[in-house]
């Protein structure tokens, strides 16, 4: 049996741990490791954004730097770090495993964030909120690729943006509701606090409530350990489906190549070559446009519609859960019936004419309604791209292309805010509109057409199949 795909000197088996899985039926033991998952992400997205909601009430009041400046902030956590810590870290994650790529990211997002709470100093503040995004992208590299792996096909469009939900609810209410306490006030004890919650609850996460992948342990042929970790997950959905049996397995649809190094050639050559370069376009205009472009200046934003701190949170956490929670919800439902790439279009779209509106509309009520619409949108683009582009690479690769593509579209994190505040201060008279076209046209409305014209088809598609 083999893969015209595959290295000359790449082993290739039977996927008896994959074919295994996808034929389990759909119980609390996925939906547990797949909500577990999204935890780390809502929690070090929450920890993103710290720069972008304390510069307009704590540095810029102070004059402690200027625009410029913020904006290479931005970039710096933004960008630089996260796609430093994507790549790398996922490298470490396809290598030594999924559960050590996040329980190392987690450390690396907490441990450098502390001293940012004790100084206005803008060179200490680029380089310890850098090196903490270095721990985010390993989270961002690692969590949908590890949450996708145990979930069936015919499952997994709902599984993943239902728990992704979580992610988002995690983020509005951890990235915000403090805010609207300790800020300006105390807004250290809001740094603190994103010190703490990694440390206190994602690392004995990944100690003690993941387990290891089985599909990269087989990737790795290391059978004996998958076997372990396969075992039980069977015997808990057998239990808590109520099921006498399991179906057997259908081997003779499932191929996966073993290889004991990163082939990172693959990435760059023939098929996937063609998926990493769509991928890292679209990323890499989404990320300077529809995510960071817009979330970067959002708070800025409403202060110039005359909102204060309280208001601003206020928009954001409500944004963030109504918008957030109420699009992935949307999405959850609809399932495997919707093609991926079609959602990813309609979000672009729904984006792009929500900020059309407020554009024309300033009021605080126009703020919470819009960027509501505005931000589901945005919610439902990025995690459909992280579900799509999870899906397009094999286990051996998945984590390392997921960072190489995801990571290298952070680029679009670090010119992106650069461009956008440009943009923002240079048509602030004109209503900031050449900061709005940027964001929804080529950083909305072009990386969804992109992926909808030339995207692969992945709707209850079998992950050996689609990244094979």
């Amino acid at each position: 049996m083999t893969d015209p795909m595959t290295k000359p000197d790449t082993a290739v088996s039977v996927g008896r741990i994959a074919a295994r899985i996808d034929r389990l039926p759909l119980t609390w033991a996925q939906w547990r490791l797949a909500l577990i998952s999204q935890i780390f992400w809502g929690v070090i997205i929450a920890a993103d954004g710290i720069p972008a909601k304390l510069y307009p009430f704590i540095w810029g009041p102070r004059h402690s730097f200027g625009m410029g400046a913020f904006s290479l902030l931005l970039a710096m956590q933004f960008g630089i770090g996260i796609l430093v810590g994507e790549y790398l870290i996922g490298i470490v994650a396809d290598r030594w495993g999924r559960r050590g790529a996040l329980l190392f990211s987690s450390l690396a997002v907490a441990l450098p964030l502390w001293p940012t709470a004790l100084t206005d100093n803008f060179t200490w503040l680029l380089i310890f909120f850098g090196l903490s995004s270095v721990g985010m992208g390993g989270v961002l590299s690692t969590n949908v690729v590890y949450m996708g792996e145990f979930v069936p096909p015919a499952e997994r469009g709902r599984v993943m943006l239902a728990s992704q939900i979580l992610a988002v609810l995690i983020f509005g209410l951890l990235g915000n509701v403090p805010g609207l306490l300790w800020v300006p006030a105390h807004y250290q004890w809001f740094i603190y606090l994103f010190t703490a919650v990694p440390l206190a609850v994602l690392v004995p996460l990944a100690l003690f409530a993941l387990p290891e992948s089985p599909r990269w342990l087989e990737a790795h042929g290391r059978h004996a350990e998958a076997e372990r970790v396969m075992t039980a997950l069977e015997a808990e959905c057998l239990r808590r489906s109520g099921r006498a049996s399991l179906p057997e397995p259908d081997y003779r649809r499932y191929v996966v190549p073993m290889t004991a190094k990163v082939p990172m050639g693959e990435l760059f050559r023939g098929e996937y070559g063609r998926r990493t370069i769509l991928l890292l376009v679209a990323w890499i205009l989404g990320y300077s446009g529809i995510v960071y472009g817009f979330a970067g200046y959002e708070p800025a934003l409403l202060g110039g519609f005359g909102l204060d701190a309280g208001q601003t949170f206020g928009v954001l956490l409500v944004s963030n859960i109504l918008g957030g929670a109420g699009g992935l919800a949307l999405c959850a439902w609809l399932g495997e019936r919707i093609e991926r790439r079609t959602t990813i279009l309609v979000a672009a779209l729904v984006n792009c004419v929500a900020l059309g509106w407020l554009f024309f509309i300033h009021s605080e009520a126009a703020a919470y309604i819009l960027i509501s619409f505005s931000w589901g949108a945005e919610t439902v683009w990025l995690f459909s791209m992280y579900n799509y582009t999870a899906a397009s690479y094999p286990t051996r690769l998945r984590a390392t292309g997921t960072g190489l593509t995801d990571g290298l579209g952070h680029l679009g994190s670090i010119f992106g805010p650069l461009i956008a505040g440009t943009l923002f201060a240079a048509t602030a008279s004109a209503g900031h509109v050449g900061w709005f076209l940027f964001v929804t046209i080529p950083g909305a409305l072009i990386p969804g057409v992109l992926i909808a014209w030339g995207g692969i088809r992945q709707q209850r598609a079998i992950l050996e199949h689609i990244s094979r």
